[in-house]
């Protein structure tokens, strides 16, 4: 049990990682504009929406300049009033204290040697964000303004940028990129004609091959993707449908045999009439068998089947005597040992002793093994009867689903494929859980539960004449099943049991009460298992627990991001 609690907790952390002192908030609008000067120096004004859900001390924006060039004069306002500005290496921190709400704030800042100067044509390539950033921009907008009107110029996005800028009439180009999710970049590159540059000294080489080389590069990939998109549509759509149909028809295969069995079952036990039934498996392995994992309602119930059994005498409401230490059933002798001689005092066992060991926290790691064997046993026991059907090649084409789904759902999502990518989500999900779960009974398995449930039934009715022709151990052991099952009507039914126990000891002599020694009282089984769920729920709440940036860059290793604390 510890494991799996870990195990939620380790998935839990991964799902929803948390942040010290983190401010709940969203950035849904950015508008950069960059403006270039003729000496090459860039004026960068940017206003950034943010919308708080929580208070907030400030804002935060990550600009790692490009190799050559700096940052200066980095400045914030809001509402015209300037923000007092606290720089740790390449993150500016705005002070500005305030609550839930919406607010806009101005960010001025200067980019020098922001442009490269070639023979042909003056280059503002620049990452405003890169997988830096941990905040996605709800709508982002770049333009990027020459000094003067221009009329040659050559321009290029790459990733989330690619494709999202547009000329202006003055020169300018504006890029939309709209939605921008974190982690992601989207550097910009505008190149103008060196005329336009004066104060600047023209590096002894041309830039504009480079560009249209970038920019024909982009357009054999884009052809590239969509020739792959289209063919991972056609073949993938095909073996996602025949996957899709093969898991289905197996499964209604697996549901139409199940529902036979059920069938052919019922018409069997119709035909026999009412009886508790008698097997050669044990009680508590037939509740491991109905339930699928040994729970500690069954530990109580196992117990009570060692006193039915006469291997264990009950005294009282919480004390045990051991009779006869050699149980017949592996699992009934680890249980001994877990109880009378790891608990108990090797006579006898009580609850109130049970309290105090699970009460210790330096025995929580030997109960848990023992628990745990105990399990295991069970389970062996279970096994040793023909009661599941075969389940392995069916279970191996679920896996070769699953991987298939997977593999299908990389793709999808690779060529924005997303409604067979959701389609293939279903289909590795819906694959994997019956690869896990499915363990089809056989017909004995089937009749056998057939036959518990209309005790059951029984249990929830209490029909007095079908209690009545029952014998003293078919009483017993239906009592048992229902402190194992955890049946809703047990203290109603353990009344009845009671009732009908004391009616037939008033006719019997002492010597025939087989279960109590002579004692003609029957002990609640009720607040039995209510103490030990008392116990393993003092195990399992005071078990002791476990209790951990990013990089990246754009263009010559700048980037950058925003956030808020």
């Amino acid at each position: 049990m510890r494991w799996r609690l870990l195990a939620v907790a380790l998935l839990a952390f991964i799902l929803f990682p948390t942040r010290a002192e983190a401010v709940d908030f969203s950035i849904p609008d950015v508008q950069i504009h960059a403006e270039l000067q003729p000496d090459g120096v860039v004026l960068v004004n940017e206003k950034h929406t943010y919308e708080f859900d929580s208070k907030f001390k400030g804002i935060i924006r990550e600009i790692t300049p490009k190799k050559g060039a700096t940052i200066e004069r980095f400045e914030a306002y809001e509402n015209g009033k300037k923000l007092d500005i606290e720089r740790k290496n390449d993150e500016y921190h705005a002070h500005r204290k305030g609550k839930k709400g919406t607010y806009i704030f101005e960010l001025r800042y200067v980019i020098k040697d922001g442009v490269t100067k070639y023979e042909d044509g003056a280059d503002f390539y620049w990452p405003f964000f890169d997988k830096r950033n941990e905040t996605d921009y709800g709508n982002m907008t770049i333009t990027v303004t020459p000094p003067e009107r221009a009329h040659d110029v050559l321009f290029a996005g790459y990733d989330s940028a690619e494709e999202k800028g547009s000329l202006q009439d003055d020169g300018s180009v504006i890029f939309t990129l709209g939605e921008v999710a974190e982690g992601t970049k989207g550097d910009i590159r505008v190149v103008y004609e060196p005329s336009l540059f004066p104060a600047m000294t023209a590096v002894d080489s041309k830039v504009r091959p480079a560009v249209r080389a970038d920019l024909q590069l982009l357009e054999i990939e884009r052809a590239q993707f969509a020739a792959d998109k289209k063919k991972t549509n056609f073949i993938g759509g095909i073996i996602l449908g025949v996957s899709a149909l093969g898991v289905v028809m197996v499964s209604l295969f697996a549901d139409i045999r199940r529902k036979r069995f059920i069938r052919e079952a019922k018409a069997q036990i119709a035909s026999s009439g009412f009886f508790v039934p008698s097997y050669d498996i044990s009680l508590p392995a037939t509740v491991v068998f109905k339930k699928g994992a040994a729970s500690v309602e069954l530990m109580s119930a196992a117990l009570l089947d060692l006193v039915r059994k006469g291997n264990v005498r009950q005294i009282s409401d919480d004390e045990f005597e051991l009779i006869d230490v050699n149980a017949e059933l592996d699992h009934e002798q680890q249980l001994i040992k877990l109880l009378f001689f790891q608990i108990g005092d090797g006579e006898r066992f009580s609850l109130p002793q049970l309290k105090a060991y699970t009460n210790e926290e330096k025995n929580y790691d030997e109960w848990s093994k023992s628990f745990a064997k105990w399990g295991e046993l069970l389970f062996s026991e279970r096994k040793q009867y023909d009661l599941k059907g075969p389940s392995a090649g069916i279970r191996s084409l679920f896996v070769v689903s699953t991987l298939a789904g997977i593999t299908l759902t990389i793709f999808f999502a690779v060529y924005e494929l997303y409604m067979l990518m959701t389609f293939a989500i279903i289909l590795a999900v819906y694959s994997l859980l019956l690869a896990i779960f499915y363990s089809p009974r056989s017909y004995a398995g089937t009749l056998m539960l057939a036959e518990w449930q209309q005790v059951e039934d029984w249990m929830t009715d209490m029909d007095p004449n079908k209690w009545d022709v029952l014998s003293t151990d078919d009483r017993f052991r239906v009592l048992i099943y229902g402190v194992g099952i955890r049946h809703p009507e047990l203290a109603s039914y353990y009344e009845e049991f009671a009732k009908a126990q004391k009616q037939l000891a008033a006719h019997q002599p002492v010597s025939s009460w087989e279960y109590s020694g002579g004692d003609s009282h029957v002990y609640n089984p009720v607040f039995l298992a209510g103490s030990f769920n008392q116990a393993f729920s003092n195990v399992s709440s005071n078990a002791p627990s476990s209790s951990s940036s990013s990089g990246g860059g754009g263009t010559g290793g700048g980037g950058g991001g925003s956030g808020a604390f």
